[in-house]
């Protein structure tokens, strides 16, 4: 096969048009719905270690562990976490802490859901 017209120009440049557009959304996405979702996390954490800093002075380290765990369960530290990790602390500071990161997420307990934020329970 021979080719005699000069087609160059139709092979030197490949359209990237469908890639760009996908990128442009991707991007858009993030900006729009992801970044928004992680800043109000940060938003949140922020308030949360300033609560429970307030309630009692222990390393930044410790402080965003609790958090960690009482996100992790709930708005509620565990009695295994605690026993292993604050065991240093009162119930009455445990307390006041989980109820200062449930506030800053706005975190509902198990029993604090009613039936009608439950829609499975009848």
């Amino acid at each position: 096969m021979r080719v005699l017209n000069d087609t160059a120009r139709w092979y030197r440049y490949i359209d990237m048009t469908p890639q760009a557009e996908s990128l442009f959304g991707f991007v858009k996405t993030t900006i729009q719905e992801e970044l928004v979702e992680e800043l109000d996390f940060l938003a949140h954490y922020d308030q949360a270690k300033k609560t429970t800093s307030e309630i009692v002075d222990m390393p930044d380290r410790l402080v965003d562990l609790f958090i960690r765990f009482c996100l992790q369960n709930n708005g509620r530290l565990a009695k295994r976490k605690r026993s292993t990790h604050f065991d240093f602390l009162s119930d009455e500071e445990i307390s006041e802490m989980e109820e200062a990161v449930r506030a800053s997420y706005r975190v509902k307990t198990e029993t604090s859901v009613d039936q009608s934020d439950n829609p499975t329970k009848h």
